[in-house]
Parts: structure tokens; sequence; C-alpha cells
């Protein structure tokens, strides 16, 4: 007879999967049965089960439950990939892998344990120092070195404000404080720190009908750049902006989030002698190249570095050649940036490295699955 608790538990797990996917449990069941178990339906499973007759790689998995210790969960983060791709086989669509990991995690009842970084290559928050051409004093800009196939890259994260950030003012406040931050092109830099900002926002609002002339804008001084140095700084960083801009056209750009803090990042390549001596080594592959670009996890946001094919004569070969120059000629005007191009398997790119967009971050973190209408029609066929 089949362990009460084990069959119990792969019972669960097929309850889980049916609300998660939002099917019928009998369909549930059987793509358990399947995806995890290879068994030919629920039924076979029950009875491998009973006859001590499972696989030794999958009968782990019938133990595993919400409370389970850290050896069952090492089980499952050692078989990830290998689920996951029998899972692919019953999609109604191609889905990428952090969605699909998140999902077999939450079908065991865990906490999501999948992360971006067990994706993509990760860059860390640590070792970030402050940019030296920017003035020490309430400098808003971080740089990290990095090597990707032995080219140096230097990572500029600056950081921006946006209305999102004045989580302690009211719903009204904050309406008002999303329409004014509409009135810049692009999120401001923080220039000053953010004590001022808050206190400008709180001073507007009470002085709310205390004067006769119209309402000021709340943050026009506080953005501006206090320096020549800055303002040019900006300037360059503002036109990489708007080459992203004018090419994703439809979706927007999403600015990095962490510890409370919204970054914007951009990467360019630059003289050895320009780069740190201790810096994170990445080796890419024609595996990591998705539709022109390689993707990074930063602290669980996506960065893409933007990948132009060049020829052996040294001329960008794409079909877009208007974003290419766009993007390159503003990246190329920044402190220490140089053209230098890195090999892919024996391909020649010139390489950026970009926030990434909402749509590319919903197709990569967070895109729906669907199955495929019968699940035993595909397992016949596989």
């Amino acid at each position: 007879m089949p362990n009460n608790n084990s069959t119990k538990n792969i019972f669960l797990q097929a309850k889980r999967a049916s609300k998660l996917l939002d099917i019928p449990l009998t369909k549930a069941k059987d793509l358990i049965a399947n995806s995890i178990y290879q068994c030919h339906n629920y039924e076979d499973l029950l009875n491998k089960l009973a006859n001590n007759s499972l696989k030794a790689s999958v009968y782990p998995f019938c133990k595993v439950h919400p409370n389970s210790g850290i050896d069952a969960q090492s089980h499952i983060e050692k078989n990830l990939d290998t689920i996951a791709k029998r899972f692919k086989k019953f999609l109604n669509v191609s889905v990428e892998k952090i969605p699909l990991f998140t999902l077999i995690w939450r079908i065991f009842g865990l906490q999501n344990q999948s992360s971006i970084n067990q994706v993509f290559p990760h860059i860390s928050l640590e070792n970030w120092q402050l940019y030296p051409p920017l003035s020490s004093e309430e400098n808003p800009t971080s740089y990290y070195d990095i090597k990707i196939n032995n080219v140096p890259f230097r990572i500029l994260a600056t950081r921006i404000i946006t209305s999102c950030m004045f989580t302690d003012n009211s719903l009204n406040e904050l309406l008002t404080l999303k329409s004014e931050f509409s009135k810049f092109k692009f999120p401001p830099i923080m220039w000053s720190d953010w004590k001022h900002w808050q206190d400008k926002a709180l001073l507007s609002f009470n002085s709310i009908g205390l004067g006769n002339g119209p309402q000021q804008p709340i943050f026009e001084k506080l953005a501006e750049p206090k320096c020549d140095f800055q303002k040019t700084f900006q300037d360059r960083l503002y036109e990489s902006i708007s080459a992203l801009s004018e090419e994703f056209v439809g979706t927007n750009i999403r600015y990095c989030e962490f510890d409370q803090h919204m970054f914007y990042i951009i990467g360019f390549p630059i003289n050895n002698e320009s780069s740190t001596l201790d810096y994170l080594d990445i080796y890419l592959t024609n595996e990591h190249v998705k539709n022109g670009k390689c993707l990074f996890n930063f602290e669980d946001n996506l960065l893409a570095l933007e990948l132009f094919e060049i020829n052996k004569d040294g001329e960008f070969v794409g079909d877009d050649d208007d974003y290419y120059k766009a993007l390159s000629s503003s990246l190329q005007q920044f402190e220490e940036a140089m053209t230098k191009n890195i090999v892919i398997d024996g391909k020649q790119y010139e390489a950026y490295m970009r926030p990434c967009t909402l749509a590319e971050y919903a197709i990569y973190k967070t895109s729906a699955i669907t199955l495929i209408d019968d699940l035993h029609d595909e397992q016949k066929a596989g």
C-alpha cells in the first residue's frame, strides 16, 4: 500500500497545479504524473507508488510538502531544469525559465525559490564605488567594472526619483506628485538627497490655498544640475534614454529598483587601464543570446547587453542602423567609454548595457503559462 502522506502530497501538488494554471483537477493530476513523476497518467502514478516501482530519481518528490526540510528543496533545485524540460512538452506556447521555475516551486507548496540569477549571469550590489568624475557630495551615480568575454565594461547606476517613492504621502498627494513628475520628460536625477525632495513636497502641500498666484512646479529647482559637469552628465544620460525610448515604442523602460531606491543603468566598454583590478569575469556563449541581446540579473532586475553584430571590416550588419547609431553615439560620449568589440562564439559585437523594458520583463520574468488541450496526445507524440 502507498504511504498515505505520499499520496496526500501528490494530490495536493495536483490541486495546486489546478489552481495555479486554472485547469480542471483531472488534467492537473495527469500533468503532475507526466511532468514530475514520468508516469503515463495519475492512475499509473498511484499504482507505481503502491508497488514501490517509481523511479528512484522522482520518488523523493512525493515526500515534498510546504514544511519540507533542506534536503527536499535541494533535490528539487538539482532537478529543476529536468522537470522544466518535461513541463515544456505540455505548454501551449514557449515560456521562459523564470516563470516556469516559479510555477514548479509553487506546485510543491514551497516559497518562490526561483530567482533571475538562476537563469542569467548575476551582477551583485557589492563593491560599487562612487563615480569619480562627479563630486563626492550628493553623488547620485555609482560604477562597477566587469569583464565580458575578456572585454572590460563600466556599468553606471544613477539614482532617479519618481512619484512612487513618496510612500508616506496621502493618495490625493500622490496623484498630485504623479502629475508633477509627468512634467519631466524623464525621471529626474537625484542631484539633491531624498530629504530635500520630501521636504519640498510637504512645503508645497502645506502652502496650497495660501497664495493668490498660480501654483508653481514643485520640483523644478531640485531637478536642476548644480554645476556644468553635472549638466553635461545629465545631457549624456538623457540622450541615451531618448535613444531607448524611441526604439522601444509601445512599451517603457523599466527603471531598476532595490532597497527603496530607483536607478537608471547603462554600461559601455572601457580601456583595460581604466578598469578596477577586482572585477567580475563573465563568459557568454550563444546560449545566452536572446533576440540580439544577453540578459543579466541585477538584484532581481533585468539588464540587457545590447548586441550589434559587426563584420570583419568593422561595420554594423544589422537592420536597425538608426538605433545602433543613436545608442552607440550617446554612450560613447561618457568618460572612459571606448569602442571595443566582444566575441561570442566567433561573432563580433559592439555591445552596450541598458535597462530592460516592461515588455521584456514580463516575457522573461512573469509571462503567463498555458497548457495544450490534450496532455495525452502530446505524451503519445513524445
